[in-house]
């Protein structure tokens, strides 16, 4: 008998009864404890196939619309590869180097990621490290409103094929020691903080990430415990300040507060005076049309504690925070709250002078802070 001649009713009952089988074979299969889900054992062919069919036609679909930034910049390569040290080499090893043997025990393994850059575009590989992957092991970004954390992995990652014998370099091996001599928790987090910050000898690993000498310890503080809270976002700072107790985060603001302008600290923007000069005025007087404050008003290192002195601050770093207060991604302080208000009133432009003027200044350097003549 031909199917197409069966009545309408004892069609939907077939098909029904085939659904129903069907279902009942997969619970079967699902109570019996048959699959061997033992990351001794690998999936079956077909089942390593559909998850990985499924993993990248998501992925493909995904990242269709994302816009891609510049990734040449040295600044932010050097803040992926010093972010790749602290939360990507435990799983992925370092480039160059084998990884864990533990980890290899992982289904699927965690990929050598020193060609990825050759193997996906930039797109991709961002979506990828800001969501994670599910059945994979490799958990999403701790704070997804730090994209540009997740941009600076990006660009590190992009640029390794060609530079995997730069990496100790790129991620401050090579400068992340402490001669004082401390032992245990202090001193073991002094040495990792000291791969991307000053070490009393050393600038900063790159312009994007900030210089912590001459502010003060009420301000480095505070920016411990909100990390520690998660009231300020960073993938990168959120998980160093939660493992830190009261005392160490203390120990650590003092020991940065007190640390001296390292040597070779670089005079930025001299090439932009034009740029310089506007941004002097936003510092010194604001925009008033648009309800910003001057800078300096509350910036100057003449006010309160809270305040983190500016002047000397890389141009990079100011300009990025500034941006990240507009997307609103520091708004989980009073403190923070404040300046996303700031923020959103300037213009690219206006962000790009500011900050080209503020790092301009000696390093530290307390300024005088604007005055306003009283109205005749």
């Amino acid at each position: 008998m031909d199917v197409r001649d069966l009545p309408p009713a004892r069609t939907v009952r077939i098909v029904g009864a085939m659904l129903a089988l069907l279902v009942a074979l997969g619970a079967i299969f699902v109570w019996s404890g048959i699959y061997n889900v033992a990351a001794s054992s690998d999936h079956l062919r077909i089942t390593t196939w559909l998850l990985a069919q499924v993993r990248e036609r998501s992925i493909d679909t995904r990242t269709i619309a994302t816009d891609v930034p510049p990734l040449d910049d040295e600044g932010m390569v050097r803040l992926g590869a010093s972010h790749f040290e602290t939360a990507c080499v435990s799983c992925h090893g370092r480039p160059g180097q084998k990884t864990n043997p533990v980890m290899q025990g992982m289904l699927p393994p965690p990929p050598d990621l020193a060609e990825v850059g050759k193997r996906r575009p930039p797109e991709e590989i961002f979506w990828i490290v800001k969501h994670g992957l599910k059945y994979t092991g490799m958990p999403a970004w701790p704070d997804l409103r730090r994209e540009d954390e997740v941009w600076g992995v990006t660009a590190f990652l992009v640029d390794l094929p060609t530079r995997t014998a730069d990496y100790p370099d790129m991620a401050g091996l090579s400068r992340g020691r402490d001669d004082s001599g401390d032992a245990g928790q202090i001193g073991s987090t002094a040495k990792e903080c000291g791969r991307c910050h000053e070490t009393g000898g050393s600038d900063t690993n790159g312009d994007r990430i900030p210089r912590l000498s001459g502010l003060s310890e009420a301000y480095i503080l505070r920016s411990l415990q909100d990390y520690a809270r998660g009231s300020r976002p960073s993938g990168v700072m959120q998980p160093i300040a939660d493992r830190l107790d009261e005392r160490a985060m203390r120990d650590l603001a003092a020991r940065y507060s007190a640390l001296g302008s390292p040597p070779e600290r670089q005079a930025a923007t001299a090439a932009a005076p034009g740029r310089v000069g506007r941004g002097e005025a936003i510092a010194t007087l604001g925009v008033p049309e648009s309800g910003v404050p001057a800078c300096l008003s509350c910036h100057s290192g003449r006010q309160s504690p809270q305040f983190p002195v500016l002047a000397g601050q890389h141009t990079d770093y100011i300009r990025d925070q500034l941006k990240l207060w507009q997307r609103g991604g520091r708004v989980g302080t009073p403190y923070g709250r404040i300046m996303a208000a700031v923020a959103t009133n300037l213009d690219a432009d206006q962000i790009d002078a500011a900050a080209a003027y503020l790092s301009s200044l000696p390093p530290g350097t307390i300024v005088s802070p604007p005055v306003v003549e009283a109205e005749r």
